[in-house]
């Protein structure tokens, strides 16, 4: 159990996708590895974002001429 309160949306929509799934046959405990799953891969989608974001992008004339 979550130590931090999520919304009542959310919550809910927990509740309807673990109740299909189990309804569908699928054991709890997969339902938990799964949603798991789910929350590391978008983790790490988000902070790809993010840092793809926060990078600054190189312009040609920022780019020095090495050559002599």
């Amino acid at each position: 159990m979550s130590l931090t309160p999520s919304p009542f949306l959310l919550t809910s929509l927990k509740a309807l996708t673990r109740s299909l799934l189990f309804a569908l046959g699928i054991d709890h405990v997969l339902i938990d590895f799964l949603a798991h799953a789910a929350i590391g891969a978008g983790t790490v989608l988000l902070a790809i974002l993010l840092v793809g974001i926060r990078v600054p992008r190189r312009c040609s004339s920022a780019i020095r001429d090495t050559r002599r």
